[in-house]
């Protein structure tokens, strides 16, 4: 017994002298004495690669810079014009796109989507009742989430067609339907859970009622009206070595083999946690582009320019250059709070609200973005990473916002 407890004492003596010496990343960006100081000391503690930052104050951009590296093998600095992945701000991009539609006759947003698709959306756990584009784009429409990045396609668009992917989950004849196991067990309209794959039938309809892919509808009619000109849903629109590589950071025990990445989010935790692995612990691994045959849900590759572009029309009810992306009552449609309290008291047409902002956020596989913005106010902001999301990262994020309120909006 005696020997046993000298064990576990030593053990627990050689943890915390392992501990003491182990070497740690300093953490000195909370005492920054401005805005770019700042952002460097964050990302060196975080080991955010890159980073590309706009911000919109009284409708006009202050700040618009990139930071770090888009490509770290190539030293190709991060700019404001670095297009990369957005994520899922691509989702009120696409509500414009079907505010759009609206706009021209071609979409009713109340009525059952079915008749506009040639495969069904049908909810085998609630009667089959009819859903409709508002449900999808307030994430009530009774479509389960769902994604698995084993159907991305590397370094290509994917050959996937959007209609057969979404055919495969949401359809009985559909090879991955499993009786429905893609819906949930709640009727359209009743209750809020966030969908990709709702997205995705959002886009489908989009391009049914427009008659034109989602990529050539978003071009035509909100890219370039508002000289987004790094801005696509095609990775094939952009040259080799354009758009900003996409990353993975590992961080390791200090003196061990012990890893761990946001694949292994509680190891990963506990080690950035405990230890802070230094830059010497930590190792990078880049992804390639991406193509999502789920593209609707978060295809968008944009600059932090071309979305602070975005962020001004939104903050003059849409305007752009020769007119306006959407009618005034569409834009209010846009901006409104869509669902009763008891089911969602945040919830506007794709958009959604975060400490008393507007806006969307965004992460998959080697990306990590944030787009808000206070329409009264007329001020927004735009934040790009080129890196795997985990639990650092996400305080990374909060701070860059946090901060950017108190330099840009408060002084």
């Amino acid at each position: 017994m005696k020997r046993a407890l000298y064990v576990l004492l030593a053990m627990s003596l050689a943890v915390v002298v392992y501990w003491l010496v182990a070497p740690r990343q300093t953490t000195v960006s909370d005492q920054a004495p401005d805005f770019d100081s700042f952002v460097a000391a964050l990302m060196e503690e975080g080991a955010i690669p890159g980073m590309a930052i706009a911000v919109v104050k009284d409708r006009e951009i202050v700040h618009l810079r990139g930071y770090g590296f888009a490509d770290v093998s190539s030293r190709t600095p991060m700019t404001p014009d670095t297009p990369m992945n957005i994520a899922s701000i691509s989702k009120p991009i696409l509500g414009i796109v079907l505010l759009q539609l609206y706009d021209k006759g071609l979409l009713d947003l109340d009525a059952d989507i079915n008749p506009l698709l040639p495969f069904s959306v049908k909810n085998p756990h609630a009667s089959g009742e009819p859903i409709s584009i508002r449900q999808l784009a307030t994430h009530t429409s009774g479509i389960a989430d769902y994604y698995d990045t084993a159907d991305y396609q590397p370094g290509a668009d994917s050959p996937t067609k959007l209609n057969d992917y979404l055919r495969g989950l949401l359809s009985p004849e559909g090879a991955r339907y499993a009786d429905g196991a893609h819906y949930l067990d709640a009727k359209p309209g009743t209750l809020r859970e966030y969908s990709n794959p709702g997205a995705g039938v959002a886009g489908a309809v989009a391009e049914a009622a427009g008659g034109a892919p989602l990529a050539a509808l978003a071009k035509a009619n909100v890219f370039e009206p508002l000289g987004m000109a790094n801005s696509s849903w095609l990775i094939d629109d952009y040259p080799a070595g354009k758009l900003a590589t996409r990353y993975e950071v590992s961080q390791c025990l200090p003196y061990t083999d012990v890893c761990a990445s946001s694949v292994e989010p509680k190891l990963n935790f506990l080690i950035g946690k405990l230890f802070r692995p230094t830059e010497a612990d930590r190792g990078l691994s880049a992804y390639p582009q991406f193509g999502n045959p789920n593209y609707p849900d978060g295809g968008v590759n944009s600059s932090a320019r071309d979305l602070a572009l975005l962020a001004q029309s939104l903050l003059a009810q849409g305007k752009t250059g020769s007119g306006a992306l959407l009618s005034r009552a569409s834009f209010e449609e846009m901006l409104k709070l869509q669902l009763p309290p008891d089911i969602d008291d945040r919830q506007r047409f794709f958009w959604r609200d975060r400490d008393g902002l507007t806006g969307h956020s965004g992460s998959d596989k080697g990306v990590y973005t944030s787009f808000y913005f206070d329409p009264e106010e007329g001020d927004a902001i735009i934040v790009l990473m080129n890196r795997t999301p985990d639990l650092k990262t996400e305080d990374a994020m909060a701070s860059v916002l946090k901060r950017a309120r108190t330099d840009f909006w408060d002084n």
